[in-house]
Parts: structure tokens; C-alpha cells; sequence
């Protein structure tokens, strides 16, 4: 797997990239901000970092990671965004995170994943 350095205008960190891919929830943690809201499979948090990594081992348990790409990154007001897919074992999910900036490091203050449509994939 080829890992790119992160670039001042790259909105997603390659580690960050990296643990998605691996299913690494104690990893992805470390960009939490210390609240946030997720959306996993259309069920809804407001939670804690902590709270966040074992929903998300949670998830990992059911739908091994095999690889996870950006595949589009913005910017929306005063957030960055970026939407990405996972590849588990059982599918395809669309992975959306909202970032802020806090101390000079950007932290996801929202995450959703849902399974992949399949008209997502036709054009």
C-alpha cells in the first residue's frame, strides 16, 4: 500500500486514512474531538470519544475492514469534509467525517457510515 505524506491542503491525515482501512478504532480516536455526533447504519449517537472507539469496535467486529479511500474531500462553511469508502467483508460503506480545528489539529466532530448504494456505483 502506497502512503502518501500529509499535505497542508489534504483534509483527511494518511495515519487517519490508514486506521479506517485497518479497522484501528483506538487509532482513529486520536482525531475525535472530545463530543461528537455518528451516524452508524442509521443508528444515531451524541457521544464521547471514548464512547465513539467501542461503537466503532463494535462495528469492525461485524464488517472487517480491507481498505478504506478518500474519494472526495471540501470545505463547508468553517468545516472540512471529506466521503470515502470502506471495503469490509460484508460490503461496500460510504464513510462521511465533518472536521474542526482545535489547537492547530483537525478533529472529526461528525461521522456517518452506511452501507453503500448500489446507485452510487452506476453513473
Amino acid at each position: 500500500m502506497l502512503v502518501l505524506p500529509q499535505v497542508s491542503g489534504q483534509t483527511v491525515p494518511a495515519k487517519l486514512t490508514e486506521a479506517i482501512g485497518k479497522g484501528d478504532a483506538p487509532a482513529m480516536s486520536a482525531w475525535f474531538h472530545q463530543s461528537l455526533e455518528m451516524t452508524i447504519l442509521e443508528e444515531k449517537y451524541e457521544t464521547s470519544k471514548n464512547q465513539a472507539s467501542r461503537i466503532l469496535e463494535s462495528f469492525f467486529k461485524s464488517h472487517s475492514p480491507s481498505g478504506f479511500t478518500i474519494s472526495f474531500e471540501g470545505t463547508k462553511e468553517q468545516s472540512k469534509y471529506a466521503i470515502g469508502t470502506l471495503n469490509t467483508s460484508s460490503g461496500n460503506f460510504r464513510v462521511n467525517m465533518y472536521f474542526l480545528t482545535k489547537e492547530g489539529k483537525r478533529l472529526i466532530y461528525y461521522l456517518s457510515i452506511e452501507k453503500e448504494s448500489q446507485y452510487e456505483l452506476c453513473p
